[in-house]
């Protein structure tokens, strides 16, 4: 039981350094690796310490949720970026095509 719930939270650090690594495809593989694992831990387990377990692993969702959530703002803020710095080259592109044929 002790192992299982160990076998839970190395599944929850193992989402938290894919996400720290960047590697988004592991992360649902990952998430119901650890889905299976909770329910074998829910069949052997009493209810305190089943509650006990829920609320840390709720936590730890929380905090990966917030980072990813975190995460895609940036990414959505950098690609914003990269779209005006593409646009702004289009436009050059365009002015010194322009130009060139005058």
């Amino acid at each position: 039981m002790e192992k299982q719930r160990r076998q839970l939270f190395a599944l929850v650090e193992a989402m938290n350094e894919a996400l720290d690594k960047q590697r988004w495809r592991r992360l649902p593989a990952l998430h119901q690796q650890l889905m299976r694992q909770f329910h074998d831990y829910v069949a052997e387990t009493d209810a305190a310490q089943l509650c006990a377990v829920k609320a840390q692993l709720y936590g730890a969702f929380n905090a990966l949720i917030k980072r990813r959530e975190q995460r895609a703002e940036v990414l959505k803020a950098r690609m914003e970026q990269h779209q005006r710095h593409q646009e702004g080259v289009l436009a050059y592109s365009i002015v010194n095509l322009l130009s060139e044929k005058s």
